[in-house]
């Protein structure tokens, strides 16, 4: 018989007499295993449950505190990646400062945990402190006192806007704030009227001197095109300002008493929200008077006569 055909009556009898196929598994105790089921059967690399210093270590643990002592007093600063946060310092009247460092860390903990986004973290001012907030829950008080920036600039909101940014900045990469949400303005510094017997001065001439006053200056940069508190469309370019009193068109002349420069402005818009500034120049006007690379100049201002 030709090979072709035993093999064919090989298969035939296979179908017919119902005996098991080439490839096909061994019974055991006349169950059949495929081998996926056999594959079952073979050792299996279960996950060890990690022990809690293994959690803790695979979640970033991102906050310490660290306790010392301050100016006779207990203290506790706490850091979120190494830098330093904010300082705790114990008073007769309140809570152990390294409870309070504790419970805030374990909140900043958490922030990170539920992803928080850090653009909704603000600071405002209620109450003669600094709150921090995060979507529109508070945080932490800072007052200078019982809490306080490690590093601190002795001005209270200096520190208070410095913690907010540092805080934003890592939990999560987000811009830096430029002003405190319902800071109490300080009142403006008295405006000193001219001697009769001065002549209005000749550099940048715009107009007699009405009025005078001193302060800090700082500059600002909306994208162009939006909106000033006038309506009018923001210009970069431009030598305008804000201020938070003077008429909008109130020209006035800025001079930086560090260099000498000045430039005549237009008041525009509204501002600046930070205390102990005067005026928020545009970025052209800044140029002008040679503040860029400082950010803040001290400068006298003349209001001038239309």
């Amino acid at each position: 018989m030709k090979q072709t055909q035993l093999w064919s009556v090989v298969a035939l009898s296979t179908t017919v007499l119902g005996l098991p196929s080439v490839g096909r598994a061994a019974t055991t105790n006349g169950n059949s295993t495929t081998p996926d089921e056999a594959g079952s059967n073979d050792a299996v690399n279960v996950k060890k449950p990690q022990s809690i210093r293994e959690k803790l270590i695979s979640r970033d643990i991102l906050t310490q505190i660290h306790s010392h002592n301050l100016a006779g007093r207990q203290a506790t600063t706490l850091y979120i990646r190494n830098i330093p946060f904010l300082t705790f310092v114990s008073q007769a009247d309140i809570s152990n400062s390294d409870e309070r460092a504790s419970a805030i860390a374990a909140k900043i903990n958490q922030l990170v945990t539920d992803k928080v986004d850090a653009s909704q973290i603000t600071v405002s001012w209620k109450a003669a402190s600094y709150i921090i907030k995060v979507n529109g829950e508070e945080l932490v008080k800072i007052d200078g006192k019982t809490t306080r920036l490690p590093d601190t600039t002795n001005n209270l909101s200096q520190d208070a806007l410095q913690a907010t940014n540092r805080l934003r900045r890592l939990i999560d990469v987000a811009y830096a704030l430029n002003q405190i949400n319902s800071i109490p303005f300080p009142p403006p510094e008295p405006i000193k009227q001219p001697q009769q017997a001065k002549k209005p001065s000749q550099q940048n001439t715009g107009g007699e001197v009405q009025a005078t006053s001193k302060g800090m200056a700082s500059y600002y940069s909306y994208e162009g095109g939006n909106r000033t508190a006038t309506g009018e469309r923001f210009n970069p370019q431009g030598l305008t300002a804000a201020h938070r009193s003077l008429p909008f068109g109130t020209r006035v002349r800025v001079t930086n008493t560090g260099n000498g420069r000045s430039v005549v402005v237009r008041i525009n818009d509204r501002g600046p929200f930070i205390r102990g500034r005067v005026i928020d120049l545009s970025v052209s006007a800044a140029r002008e008077l040679g503040m860029i690379s400082s950010g803040v100049a001290a400068v006298k201002l003349e209001i001038l006569s239309n």
